[in-house]
């Protein structure tokens, strides 16, 4: 899948409904779309370069129609019910064939038995996580476990993946930005076209110019002396987790937090142990 992180800042992506293809030809885009077929027939070869991935946003028969279409391009399968609809996966696993697929689930009752799927099949996984609840801390921190220890999850869990990884390097990385939800990186458009904010932000009246909505709420969280005045992993939540209820109790996200920190040093440290290439003194 493209990192759409990866993008600079006045080169925000428009997931756009492919109806709005034509409007936004030409931008960065995610297109999304119901129908595996009308993605082919309507998506031509001038318009794939603008393409981050394309979006199923149910998971219709038909699937087959894009196995060999467009080779290389990153699919997004969007499973509404993880919970009742996640054997459906098993139709779409032949699209690895020729594409790297990622699964979006929702964090809701019963969806790590998707994400586990998922991880089975060789799909990556990217979390809509919200503001979970006691229950849904739980699920997830088991499907954090898998993910760094279980030896056939060979694809990225996100926001999992991206964290350990910023961690890891000590590299800058925004919670927002993983989860596609910083509006001066994406922006979403209606069926209708009209522009809105991605994600949770969705809505809301955010009372500065969209772009710089993510560094003004984590400045605004500080300043008041909010729980992210003294919390050790400010740096990538920047208030991710205190959206839209200020009143959050982030308890239960900070032992994931944790657990990738102590993961990353983990990581550091056999990493720094690799012996240089050409040292005659590895065994």
């Amino acid at each position: 899948m493209t990192d759409t992180t990866s993008l600079a800042a006045d080169s925000i992506v428009y997931h756009v409904p492919l109806e709005r293809l034509s409007a936004y030809r030409g931008r960065h885009l995610i297109v999304r779309s119901d129908n595996p077929h009308a993605l082919v027939d309507r998506i031509g070869a001038v318009d794939l370069d603008d393409l981050a991935y394309v979006q199923l946003c149910s998971l219709p028969s038909g699937s087959e129609a894009l196995i060999h279409w467009a080779e290389g391009l990153g699919v997004e399968l969007v499973l509404e019910s993880p919970a009742d609809d996640f054997a459906r996966l098993y139709e779409y696993a032949k699209l690895l064939d020729n594409h790297p697929v990622r699964v979006l689930l929702p964090v809701e009752p019963g969806f790590e038995k998707a994400a586990k799927l998922a991880a089975s099949l060789q799909f990556a996984v990217r979390l809509q996580v919200g503001q979970p609840a006691v229950p849904l801390i739980e699920s997830l921190a088991q499907v954090l476990d898998d993910y760094l220890h279980r030896p056939t999850v060979g694809q990225p869990i996100d926001y999992f993946h991206s964290v350990l990884l910023g961690l890891c390097h000590r590299q800058p990385i925004s919670l927002w930005a993983i989860q596609e939800e910083d509006p001066a990186l994406v922006r979403h458009v209606d069926a209708g076209g009209k522009e809105r904010l991605p994600g949770k932000l969705a809505g809301a009246d955010v009372g500065v110019r969209p772009g710089a909505f993510v560094e003004q709420w984590a400045r605004r969280l500080r300043t008041e002396g909010a729980e992210c005045a003294e919390c050790p992993f400010f740096a990538p939540c920047r208030g991710y987790f205190k959206w839209p209820r200020r009143d959050y109790d982030c308890a239960g996200v900070k032992t994931l937090f944790r657990t990738l920190q102590q993961a990353a040093d983990a990581l550091r440290a056999d990493i720094a142990a690799i012996p240089p290439a050409g040292d005659a003194s590895a065994p």
